[in-house]
């Protein structure tokens, strides 16, 4: 992982970044398009070749890195609300690829997101509304978020993706409970994951090396949830609904009838909620 303050993006990031320009250039068609990051990260040559880039052994992962990231697309761009802030947004591309949706807001590590400006400004790219906040030591982000301009006053599509297995549950819970506390209409969309041990095969062959990554980089798994857990914390946090949006739902929505079989892995499910 990068350390704040450093010059580049969180290794997870930086590897689900270009897991999207894999799935687009490998996966046609791609259930979602997007080579923004690889612009941005600028690897050096051969990083197709790297271990974690292999194109059979990251198929499936990286096509639900590419889900996940089509699903809180069409639930923003369908809401028909004006406000979208992202969690956690490391080296997410919507701005640029939508620059006149809604207005965004990308709240981050401080360190990792000065990058993320810097490239942009460099590569002429369409830039959010950054929020810099580490979330372990600052419960206070929606503060920060409406110096930044955010309208607290209005609902907001609020999303975080391959995040809250990073954190704590109390950091998790304590970010719930935020964002249940803004506008009425707000909608919030966030992976979580379950336990190792809930999962089989190639799923769980995938998840031992991501997390054996993880430790390696100073990023450990360290919360798991089932969805029955995910769900009442949801409504202990204060939603006023709870819905649990599984991988095989998504994977009917977005991969019916494709000839190739491309489907994404398993390991990872969401929870959309509602203030």
């Amino acid at each position: 992982m990068t350390t704040p303050g450093s010059t580049g993006p969180e290794n997870t990031a930086e590897r689900t970044a270009l897991w999207r320009a894999l799935h687009t250039e490998l996966d046609a068609p791609p259930v979602l398009a997007d080579t923004v990051g690889l612009e941005l990260i600028a690897p050096p040559d051969g990083w197709r070749e790297r271990g974690d880039m292999d194109p059979g052994f990251t198929r499936g992962m990286r096509t639900w890195v590419a889900t996940r990231s089509r699903f809180v697309e069409d639930l923003v761009l369908g809401s028909g609300l004006d406000q979208y802030v992202l969690l956690g947004a490391g080296v997410d591309t919507f701005a640029q690829r939508h620059p006149a949706a809604v207005e965004v807001f990308e709240v981050d590590q401080p360190g990792p997101q000065e990058w993320k400006r810097r490239r942009l400004a460099e590569s002429g790219l369409p830039a959010p509304l950054f929020v810099p906040v580490d979330f372990e030591a600052d419960g206070d982000w929606p503060a920060r978020l409406a110096a930044a301009g955010f309208d607290a006053a209005a609902p907001a599509v609020v999303a975080s993706l391959g995040v809250s297995m990073y954190l704590t549950r109390e950091a998790t819970a304590e970010t719930m409970r935020r964002i249940a506390a803004l506008a009425p209409g707000t909608r919030f969309a966030m992976t979580f994951q379950p336990s190792t041990e809930a999962l089989v095969g190639d799923a769980r062959r995938a998840r031992e090396i991501s997390m054996a990554g993880a430790a390696r980089s100073g990023t450990p798994f360290i919360s798991f949830y089932s969805p029955d857990q995910i769900l009442a914390l949801a409504r202990e946090s204060g939603f006023a609904a709870a819905q649990y949006v599984s991988t095989e739902e998504l994977t009917e929505r977005y991969f019916a009838g494709r000839a190739d079989g491309l489907v994404p892995s398993h390991g990872e499910e969401f929870l959309v909620a509602t203030v």
